[in-house]
């Protein structure tokens, strides 16, 4: 199994956030999670947020097999696509090693 480091170094501060907009007595909450890479932040947050259903995904095989290669660097395409899905981006938080968690919400 593939480890990347990064995902392991900013998962606790992902789950902060997403603690924020889980309501724990939700029976399901689902989540997208894109560039999911390893999957290792898939696997925490369903450990941490059992009422969560993760749908992680990936786009390029490559991707998958190089995780610190690849990346999603410009937020206005995800905005962009977000609109192109109904969703409207509701916050943007900065996360360690210069990442960002945005939060995207059906119009």
């Amino acid at each position: 199994m593939l480890v990347a480091a990064a995902a392991d170094r900013n998962k606790e501060s992902i789950l902060q956030v997403l603690r924020q907009y889980v309501n724990p007595a939700a029976p399901v909450v689902r989540v997208l999670e894109v560039a999911s890479g390893t999957g290792q932040h898939a696997a925490h947050f369903s450990r941490a947020l059992p009422n969560v259903r993760w749908i992680p995904s990936e786009l390029d095989q490559r991707c998958l097999r190089s995780n610190p290669a690849w990346g999603i660097w410009d937020t206005a395409d995800l905005q962009e696509l977000g609109k192109a899905c109904r969703l409207t981006l509701e916050r943007m938080v900065d996360m360690p090693a210069n990442n960002k968690c945005l939060i995207f919400r059906k119009m």
